[in-house]
């Protein structure tokens, strides 16, 4: 259902009276695949929104997308001990592709019939972006793509990945477009299972760890005749010491000192003319622009396409961090001061009298800022004072630390303090990737949290608000 006006576009798979959600469905400001914020840019034919019956809506274009992209979402997994949720195929979500989303797939495949093998690609979609979703629906149309001999452009496609829970949303993407058992294939063994999906008929989309990217460039030598495209999404890349030593095992010193995996790809692209890689970033460097980026007639290197977070937080589908952001010392000061610099009753902490929580948080800033205790203490009093009881009860806070083991020791301290405090209805969770070293104690996401990768989008999005059965022994959680 499209809601259209000579500016704007608007669509929503279900119409439910009062509860209907219409998503946006622009170009953007600065055009498709190209920096600006939400809405449409001025079209020669007159209506900004032109592009709708023009491109979209062309029998071909449109027929192709019902073919390639729609599909209905799966409940989620159920958990321990509990039935497997069951909805009536027209209860499901339908997802269908916002705009940047079809037209990205559309460029690349494009791109990859014209130009054959051998290319790199860099794709920058912002968090936000469905990236998830647009990395299936690559994957399963470069698995069938053929170029104008109507010869198939790539043998294989193989998306490197070491999130779990990316990997099941790959597989049950791609699952759905081609039910034939074995065409979508995870490797999460040996590099034996890798070596007899890459040469053999049936897996057509291939899903591995970063870990299997050096036994993918030997096989690519070997395989002779076979064509691969590599998608490579460094947001979800662990950047781990393992992931780089296997990059520096397979290409010597030809990579960077952080072991990225973009410029790593690229460099080994030089070597391997029947791999083609697909790059997805949310911020790009310098060198992967160099590397995997067009060269524009300024001289200036560009990705293929972009998505960015200018017109993800202005379409809704990210917040703007930086509105509700507050460093440690300027939190110090608003607490202290009112406008103007002079102490005031009317700051914005008004739920504590002034005079205390400014000797309170003078203590604070006194002490070396790497004292995990008392930050704690902060963002948890903080947390409790000012946002829990926002949207019903159901608000969250974000700690957001300078590396992952940062991450791991003050995720400690603030469970310590709020175990300490015995505060009730509060917990912390945690999440970074690999494998963490902290004074010789090896510790994992899973581990810290008590509970699989996999859970953890469910623990996350669970509030006592919204589970009926909260503070009972029948609760979720």
């Amino acid at each position: 259902h499209f809601a259209v006006d000579p500016d704007l576009v608007f669509l929503t798979t279900r119409l439910a009276g009062a509860g209907t959600r219409f998503l946006p469905f622009n170009l953007g400001t600065g055009g498709p695949g190209h920096e600006g914020g939400a809405g449409n840019p001025a079209s020669p034919s007159g209506y900004r929104t032109a592009y709708l019956w023009e491109q979209v809506w062309a029998p071909d274009a449109w027929l192709d997308l019902l073919r390639r992209f729609l599909h209905v979402e799966n409940p989620p997994p159920p958990r321990k001990g509990k039935p497997a949720p069951k909805k009536a195929w027209h209860q499901r979500s339908l997802i269908f592709p916002r705009l940047h989303q079809w037209h990205a797939v559309r460029t690349l495949t494009t791109a990859a019939a014209t130009q054959g093998a051998g290319q790199n690609y860099l794709v920058q979609h912002s968090a936000g972006s469905g990236k998830s979703n647009t990395i299936a629906w690559l994957a399963h149309r470069l698995s069938s793509l053929h170029d104008a001999q109507n010869t198939k452009v790539f043998h294989k496609v193989i998306v490197i990945t070491d999130r779990v829970v990316l990997d099941r949303q790959l597989q049950d993407t791609i699952f759905q477009f081609d039910h034939t058992v074995g065409v979508v294939e995870k490797i999460d063994k040996t590099s034996a299972q890798l070596s007899d999906a890459l040469a053999g008929q049936t897996a057509q989309v291939i899903i591995t760890t970063l870990q299997k990217f050096p036994f993918i460039l030997t096989a690519a030598g070997q395989l002779a005749g076979s064509r691969f495209a590599v998608i490579v999404d460094e947001a979800h890349s662990s950047q781990t010491g393992e992931s780089a030593k296997a990059l520096k095992q397979a290409l010597g010193e030809d990579v960077d000192d952080d072991g990225d995996p973009l410029t790593a790809s690229a460099l080994a692209r030089g070597r391997h003319s029947n791999l083609s890689f697909f790059a997805f970033t949310a911020t790009p460097k310098a060198k992967t622009l160099e590397l995997f980026g067009d060269l524009g007639p300024d001289g200036k290197h560009r990705p293929i396409h972009v998505y960015s977070m200018r017109q993800a937080i202005e379409e809704g589908f990210i917040l703007d961090v930086l509105r509700n952001y507050l460093t440690y010392a300027t939190y110090y000061k608003l607490t202290r001061t009112g406008p103007g610099g002079t102490t005031s009753s009317h700051t914005s902490d008004r739920e504590v009298e002034t005079r205390k929580a400014a000797a309170a948080l003078a203590r604070f800033a006194s002490l070396h800022p790497s004292n995990m205790t008392q930050r704690a203490e902060i963002i948890v009093e903080h947390f409790r004072a000012h946002t829990a009881g926002r949207l019903g009860g159901r608000a969250k806070a974000m700690v957001v630390t300078r590396s992952r083991l940062h991450a791991v020791r003050t995720h400690a301290a603030i469970r310590t303090y709020i175990e300490a405090k015995g505060y009730q209805g509060l917990h912390a969770l945690v999440a970074f990737s690999g494998v963490v070293d902290d004074d010789g104690v090896a510790y994992t996401e899973s581990m810290l949290n008590g509970f699989g990768e996999g859970a953890l989008p469910e623990r996350f999005a669970y509030t006592r608000a919204d589970d009926p059965s909260a503070g009972t022994p029948g609760a979720a959680q």
